[in-house]
């Protein structure tokens, strides 16, 4: 200690050029060092995400899943994998050896899961290719909509067409599902001893409805020296009207969907439910970005 004392002492100037060296490269390091809650994960890893709607668990486990394994587990420099079989969804996340090529990675298992696609069971969606950050999994935080004038189905609408947009139109900032709320949709209900008095079934009715309500792009009519822009109208717009689709015409008569059913707009059967403030409402929650800051993403959202 008096040896450090009589050289600081003796070399004023070498002290001060100390100091300062300190005092400088800690303030450049403040600035330039990343500043975040979490780490950055630096070793490789891809998520496919295969969706095939009111598939059970087991059914996606067996049919979608475990092809999905086997595929793109195939690509070099895959150290492990891990899977989740969901109602509807099969998440399957492949992680490689430090040292592979991200972008390399994602290409080798776009490619295995596109060769698997006619193995999957018939309506199965062409699955999403991502890379994969687990320390991106815990939502950096939750944006959520909350109203007492407005139903679930309107919140969920809300949250997935215009909430989602506004948040991943911020840097790093992701917001893949929406939490809560009933999926808007049109049902028909149907009266079983309408159906059976008619001689129909349910899937008459479904034929009926794939029928008359379909996306049909009526192009262009030219008309003298004037070329018109035409619309269809082949899709309903006002449910009311859905009652007069004709289910069966035959010699019998014309058996209309007002008929042996009703029509009506409804929501799918809710699988998750939220409440906020004590009411059942809706939230999205936000992830980051692959490497991305947390900080910065939520500074970006305020």
């Amino acid at each position: 200690m008096n040896a450090l004392i009589r050289f600081a002492l003796g070399n004023p100037r070498a002290v001060t050029v100390l100091m300062l060296t300190v005092v400088l490269g800690g303030g450049v390091s403040v600035v330039v060092l990343p500043k975040d809650i979490l780490p950055v994960y630096r070793s490789p890893a891809v998520q496919v995400m295969t969706f095939y709607g009111g598939m059970s668990a087991t059914n996606v486990e067996a049919d979608i899943t475990s092809r999905m394994e086997r595929q793109t587990g195939q690509a070099a420099g895959t150290v492990r994998q891990e899977s989740r079989s969901i109602v509807g969804a099969s998440i399957v996340r492949n992680y490689y050896a430090d040292g592979t090529d991200p972008s390399g990675a994602l290409t080798q298992v776009n490619s295995l899961a596109t060769a698997a696609i006619p193995n999957l069971p018939p309506g199965t969606l062409p699955p999403v290719i991502l890379p994969y950050d687990p320390t991106s999994a815990t939502p950096v935080c939750i944006v959520a909509l909350n109203s007492k004038s407005q139903g679930e189905s309107v919140l969920y609408d809300t949250g997935r067409y215009q909430v989602r947009n506004m948040v991943m139109a911020s840097p790093g900032a992701n917001a893949p599902v929406i939490y809560g709320g009933k999926i808007r949709t049109v049902l028909a209900y149907l009266d079983r001893d309408k159906l059976q008095a008619r001689n129909l079934s349910p899937t008459d009715v479904m034929d009926a409805l794939d029928r008359s309500n379909v996306f049909l792009p009526a192009g262009d009519a030219k008309l003298g020296g004037t070329d018109y822009a035409l619309d269809s109208n082949s899709m309903y717009e006002l449910i009311e009207r859905m009652a007069d689709i004709p289910v069966r015409a035959d010699a019998r008569g014309v058996v209309f969907l007002k008929d042996v059913a009703l029509p009506k707009d409804s929501s799918l059967v809710q699988t998750s439910m939220v409440r906020v403030d004590g009411r059942r409402q809706v939230y999205v929650p936000v992830y980051r970005q692959q490497g991305a800051s947390t900080l910065d993403v939520v500074n970006n959202l305020k």
